[in-house]
């Protein structure tokens, strides 16, 4: 029988654990990315520069090499479940539909959805003037967010404090969004979290919780996760229960389906949820590291429509994880010291560093502007916790 293949859209650092298990797994892989340097090509079979946000631009490729490859399915590796979808519709392979993948890249619509089927989520409207937005602010009251509507890496996304800032924050949440128009939500303070799993024959394999860390508000950037969650069994049983709720409200009956959650005063609620596994190098080495779980396998044995192995979605052993970012002072890089050196000191797993001498650190406006993570791992928390902190110490980025 000829050697299946899948279609991993993205090839980035993030994305290169699903490249190389997908191998692992004798799949024949496709991976493709804007970036013709992308990393992951390295892994690869075959990479193919494409901007993974160009839909018929994948649905035409995978056509042209379904006829020399035996293309069995494709993978999320990144927010491009839009593309995926389009890429199993056009294909006749497993997968969400092009409308479910849709709603669930898309703001406004997913939260008509969750309205529709009492989801707890906070209250928001789409918008397209600061007309609308004041009238909003006068139902709701101050603070509240403003949020791109299909967006990533919390590009275009700001707390709102006081009316004066609404303008501008309006006009980058638009600028950000293919719709051209935004969101505004609701505040609610609480903890956040990240809630995986993985929908098979009608149940929803749990995946973990883990808790996020933010910073540098009014720009909501996330500054790392614990892994797995110090929450109460109970709670953590009531966020899987309203992350089942959210995935068949917007109708997601295969594959992953990731939330984001928040503890406030009146309860849990979905912030948003995403068709596709974590990012955050949260499935890819968290995960792995704190669990034992092998949550991208079971996904990709899925996509080429093989049946999971319920052993990669159980928990194997319970340990902690913890990846964070460092963040230098914005500018031109001068001087980067201890890479090497933090590499080494125990319970360190990865440094993933995206800048170098003489490049710019711009200012953390939104997520993508991150530059180090570093990921460490420990029997307890407190271990995992003060290798990142001796790890952080060490390593200099000096910028002018």
């Amino acid at each position: 029988m000829k050697q299946k293949s899948i279609i991993i859209v993205s090839a980035g650092t993030m994305q290169v654990p699903a490249i190389k298990i997908a191998r692992e797994t004798g799949l024949h892989v496709i991976a493709t990315d804007k970036n013709p340097d992308a990393p992951g090509f390295a892994y690869a079979d075959l990479g193919v520069a494409l901007d993974t946000k160009d839909v018929d631009g994948h649905v035409a490729l995978a056509r042209e090499l379904s006829k020399k490859y035996n293309i069995a399915g494709a993978f999320a590796a990144a927010d491009v479940a839009v593309t995926v979808a389009a890429i199993t519709e056009a294909l006749g392979l497993p997968g969400i539909s092009l409308e479910v993948a849709k709603a669930s890249n898309n703001k406004a619509i997913m939260k008509q959805k969750f309205f529709a089927a009492g989801v707890p989520t906070p209250e928001s409207k789409e918008i397209t003037s600061l007309t609308e937005a004041e009238e909003m602010i006068e139902l709701w009251g101050l603070p509240v967010i403003v949020k791109a509507v299909d967006s990533a890496a919390s590009r275009g996304v700001k707390k709102i404090e006081d009316v004066s800032e609404l303008a501008d924050a309006l006009a980058d949440a638009k600028r950000h969004s293919s719709t051209g128009t935004a969101l505004i939500e609701k505040f609610y303070a609480g903890t956040e979290q990240s809630v995986e799993t993985v929908v098979y024959d009608g149940v929803h394999y749990r995946c973990g919780v883990v808790d996020r860390h933010f910073g540098f508000q009014p720009y909501l950037i996330e500054t790392g996760h614990t892994n797995p969650s110090m929450l109460p069994d109970d709670v953590r049983e009531e966020l899987y229960r309203i992350t089942g709720q959210a995935a068949n409200a917007l109708g997601i009956a295969f594959g992953p389906a990731k939330s984001d959650t928040i503890l406030t005063e009146k309860g849990p609620m979905i912030l948003e949820m995403a068709a596709r596994l974590s990012g955050g190098f949260h499935s890819q080495y968290t995960t792995p590291l704190a669990l034992g779980m092998n949550v991208i396998k079971a996904v990709i044995d899925r996509a080429v429509g093989n049946p999971p192995d319920i052993g990669d979605l159980t928990p194997r052993h319970r340990k902690f994880s913890v990846c964070k970012a460092i963040f230098p002072k914005p500018g031109k890089v001068a001087e980067i010291r201890g890479i090497e050196k933090a590499g080494a000191i125990p319970g360190v797993e990865q440094i993933f560093l995206f800048t170098g001498v003489g490049q710019v650190i711009r200012p953390y406006l939104n997520c993508a502007n991150r530059v180090c993570y570093i990921i460490t791992a420990g029997e307890t928390l407190a271990e995992a916790e003060i290798a990142f902190e001796q790890a952080a110490r060490t390593i200099i980025i000096e910028t002018a």
